[in-house]
């Protein structure tokens, strides 16, 4: 009778392909058959986790959006008069600090002092600063949107323009362009969506805010985007052994004491006052809950952007400054500061919005 060769089966197994067992090999085409095995299944496993952590990482850099977009609602919280918006950025810089402690243990990484982290904590001081006095002068949706623009153009060119520790090639010039474009439509039609719904219906919009305070309020959130949309650019400096979320405690000093400089000087030497402010239980809370809202969407971002999952800060950063989208749901369910048939156009400015953020992913820094 004829003799029939068998060869052995591959045995391999992939489960969610995390890991993969050896195939049966003995020697020639046995060998040859295991060695192909391997290699597709370790081809498959590579596929895979990258497609896991590209989606981590958007939702790190999603999440970190939220974070950015509701942390300026908590000075909406507290009773009785406002308190002075840059004695709120020094308790907003307290919150940063007090959450950064958190970092080493919550991530267990060491404590070690970088003074590119300190340089980010200081630039974060300024942009709050500025954050919070163009809110009263230009209003909350205004203001958070003209900053969120002017950080993502700041962002964007960074990661375009940017020495080589911070830029990435860009996958299509006009496809990123035309992201850019929408990111900015959208932003527009959202902080706009009243005045646009009037205008569609026919009924005269009229102006009755100071022009001046208007004028000051958006140049101050012009500078918001300009510090906003540097705060991570130090950590691309840092040693690799100190970057990331090791340097976290080092930017929530250099925010605490540039604050502190910062709310200290304004207090004596602008508003000459003697002795300390009086701040309410309820603004002491709020300033701080704000500041551990920012600095929350910072680690989300500073993960987002570290391996494994490496997401360019020309992309990463963009999506943190589309926090105008959350600002404006504030504004809709709990401000009701937008109200009737603006909120389709709302939602028309926030879908824009989306895909301004969806080709930036596919065609911008990185991609």
């Amino acid at each position: 009778s004829t003799r029939r060769r068998s060869f052995p089966v591959c045995t391999c197994e992939v489960r969610a392909l995390p890991e993969i067992s050896s195939c049966g090999a003995g020697t020639g085409l046995e060998r040859e058959l295991a060695e192909h095995c391997e290699e597709l299944a370790s081809g498959l496993r590579r596929a895979a986790a990258g497609g896991e952590f590209g989606t981590v990482a958007f939702a790190l850099a999603a999440l970190s959006s939220f974070f950015n977009g509701s942390f300026p609602a908590c000075a909406r919280f507290p009773k009785g008069p406002e308190l002075d918006p840059v004695l709120f950025n020094g308790l907003v810089c307290a919150g940063v600090f007090l959450s950064s402690l958190l970092v080493p243990t919550a991530f267990s990484v060491p404590w070690v002092f970088t003074g590119g982290g300190a340089a980010g904590g200081m630039l974060f001081v300024f942009a709050a600063l500025f954050s919070f006095v163009a809110i009263p002068r230009a209003g909350l949706a205004t203001a958070q949107a003209v900053w969120s623009c002017s950080a993502i153009m700041v962002s964007f060119a960074w990661g375009v323009f940017g020495p080589p520790e911070i830029a990435a090639p860009v996958g299509d010039a006009a496809g990123s362009a035309a992201a850019v474009a929408l990111l900015l439509a959208g932003a527009l039609v959202i902080v706009n969506c009243e005045a646009i719904t009037k205008r569609i219906s026919g009924v005269e919009a009229q102006d009755t805010e100071n022009e001046d305070e208007r004028a000051a309020g958006i140049a101050s959130a012009l500078a918001v985007g300009l510090f906003g949309g540097s705060v991570l650019v130090p950590f691309k400096f840092i040693p690799a052994e100190a970057a990331g979320l090791t340097a976290l405690p080092s930017f929530g000093l250099g925010a605490l004491l540039a604050g502190l400089l910062v709310t200290a000087a304004y207090w004596k030497g602008v508003q000459k006052e003697d002795g300390f402010p009086a701040i309410a239980s309820d603004q002491l809370v709020a300033g701080l809950a704000s500041g551990v809202l920012w600095n929350a969407g910072n680690v989300c971002s500073i993960i987002a952007q570290s391996p494994p999952y490496s997401l360019p800060y020309g992309i990463a950063y963009p999506i943190l400054q589309c926090a105008l989208f959350f600002g404006g749901l504030w504004g809709i369910y709990a401000f009701k500061e937008i109200e009737g048939a603006a909120i389709p156009t709302f939602w028309a400015g926030a879908a824009t919005l989306a895909g301004g953020i969806v080709l930036l992913s596919s065609y911008g820094p990185g991609a």
